[in-house]
């Protein structure tokens, strides 16, 4: 069978505040803040100082988004990891 690719959703650049509440990888709770990268359909991207595992389950407040509006509560599971800038490393997560 030919490999075909999948089309990824169509993703926006945008630098919107974010707070990003879950549990890191000791078991504890924890929320930062943090700014978005991209947004699309089904996932979002943005930077996150704290240790996660992959498949982490986070909660995402997106604040003054010109794609999601003014304030939007969303659910999200990690299903990558990026390049590391400074102490803070690129997360991908899909939303459910």
């Amino acid at each position: 069978m030919p490999y075909r690719e999948i089309p990824r959703a169509e993703r926006e650049r945008e630098s919107s505040a974010l707070i990003i509440s879950g549990t890191d990888v000791t078991g504890a709770t924890f929320q930062e803040e943090s700014q978005t990268i991209d947004i699309s359909d089904t996932g979002i991207a943005f930077y996150l100082k704290t240790s996660i595992w992959m498949d982490a389950h986070l909660s995402l407040e997106v604040r003054s988004s010109p794609s999601l509006g003014p304030k939007s509560l969303l659910k999200g599971k990690v299903v990558r990891f990026g390049r590391m800038i400074g102490d803070k490393r690129l997360v991908a997560a899909r939303l459910d």
